[in-house]
């Protein structure tokens, strides 16, 4: 009991700003789904799929150059640059800047805040400053990252100056010299999460670079195409949520971003299958829209009308079939296990296409003994990336059984030393944590 129970507190509501999510190891453990000692491979993670969905929406063969210094991390693509207005849009640690998010589309990544917690890294590893430099485009963006001590919100200077970078994009994130320990111990992981994307990326011309210590991965396929993040996303792939978020987004960047405002029949003609006319006149003839915007037609009952137009328009569109997603393919897969000390007579492939509640699903998987290695090796990705962690595939199917059980009941088990890559191509995962490292595999489609 108080002292003097008749005096009252007065208690104020203090507000804490959100943009200290990304101002300590705790928050930004959280941020990305990773301990600290693993952002070396989540900053390498997240600047190579970067790199790899730019260089493929321009429509080049990615040639991808990863370089580790004594006090840097350095990753450079031959894309087409990104717009100094994304790097700025970016620093705004007050909202997520994405192109990702609020589409359903087999894509490497759809956090919506990578880039800003790499950043960060740097100060949160430093405690007292951070720096990070962009260059694209001719243009060299020297970000310090800092935060003030009264508002825990982040501070951010960026300097404008020339590059001689006119090609690609080079992000070199600076690693503090107190914490080098933490990149020296992941050398062994960070190259071997960097070799990997040479397997699920056929076209990727791949440059490392470890102090010194170089190695390069030419591509065995320059042509080879798959699903894109730029193709039109299919209706078939959205739910009634997320498809109102879908919506609720572009009005929000309309709203933004001021300029012609889109109707109904024009976003119903941006998904794949609906692009011509008459089936958006159709839609929108049944959905009561006419020539409306997106704005005034959804500003009354939003999501009923969300989920009445999604209806219609699932029955005007075919569904993707999972062909369309693209394949790895044998050869591709042969090539990287032989350079992995596969002996070829070993050698297995396989692959399935399947379709689950109107999501397209491609596997594919290869194995082989290996003599060279002294444990069993598992090489998985989704979507044509790499997981940073453990094999994501530890529950599939309603029976919630693990692709390290299932191998083991095929006498490849953990002691045993042959070599399996599993590759899982759809365009909606879901991860059961931030990191992804573990995903749901519904029971049909496991």
């Amino acid at each position: 009991m108080p002292l003097n129970p008749q005096v009252k507190l007065n208690r104020t509501a203090y507000k804490t700003s959100r943009e200290a999510e990304f101002a300590s190891v705790k928050e930004l453990t959280n941020q990305t789904g990773h301990k600290v000692e693993q952002w070396p491979l989540v900053i390498l993670k997240e600047l190579v799929d970067n790199a790899l969905d730019a260089c493929e929406e321009a429509g080049f063969a990615p040639v991808v150059h990863i370089a580790v210094t004594a006090d840097a991390i350095i990753v450079a693509d031959n894309g087409p640059g990104i717009p100094a207005k994304t790097v700025v849009d970016m620093l705004d640690y007050s909202s997520r800047t994405s192109s990702r998010e609020a589409y359903v589309s087999p894509t490497r990544g759809a956090q919506g805040n990578a880039l800003k917690t790499l950043v960060a890294m740097p100060y949160v590893l430093d405690g007292a400053s951070g720096q990070t430099i962009i260059e694209a485009q001719a243009v060299r963006h020297a970000i310090a990252f800092s935060v003030d001590p009264i508002t825990a919100k982040p501070k951010i200077e960026r300097r404008q100056t020339a590059s001689p970078v006119k090609n690609g994009t080079k992000v070199t994130v600076a690693w503090p010299q107190q914490s080098c320990s933490l990149l020296d111990n992941s050398k062994a992981q960070f190259l071997q999460v960097a070799d990997r994307y040479a397997f699920f990326n056929p076209h990727l011309t791949l440059h490392i670079d470890w102090r010194g210590e170089k190695h390069s991965r030419p591509a065995t396929d320059t042509d080879w195409k798959h699903w894109l993040a730029s193709y039109p996303t299919s209706p078939h792939w959205y739910d009634a949520e997320r498809f109102w978020r879908r919506i609720a987004a572009q009005i929000e960047h309309e709203n933004e971003n001021g300029g012609p405002r889109m109707t109904v029949a024009e976003f119903t003609r941006s998904f794949d299958g609906l692009t011509s006319t008459a089936k958006a006149k159709t839609i929108c003839e049944a959905a009561g829209a006419g020539r409306a915007s997106l704005e005034s037609y959804f500003g009354v009952e939003g999501q009923k009308r969300a989920a009445f137009v999604l209806a219609h328009m699932k029955s005007q569109a075919r569904a993707v079939k999972p062909k369309a997603l693209g394949f790895i393919g044998r050869e591709h897969l042969l090539a990287k296990l032989e350079e992995a000390g596969v002996a070829l007579k070993t050698f297995d492939y396989r692959h399935a296409e399947f379709e689950h509640d109107g999501l397209p699903y491609v596997a594919e998987i290869a194995f082989g003994y290996c003599p060279d290695v002294k444990s069993r090796q598992i090489i998985t990705g989704v979507n044509w990336s790499v997981a940073i962690s453990a094999n994501p595939f530890r529950s599939l199917g309603g029976g919630g059984e693990s692709l390290d059980t299932m191998l083991a009941e095929q006498y490849a088990g953990p002691d045993e030393p042959v070599v399996t890559v599993l590759h899982l191509a759809c365009p909606k995962v879901d991860y059961l944590d931030r990191g992804k490292s573990s995903i749901v595999i519904p029971g049909s489609a496991a």
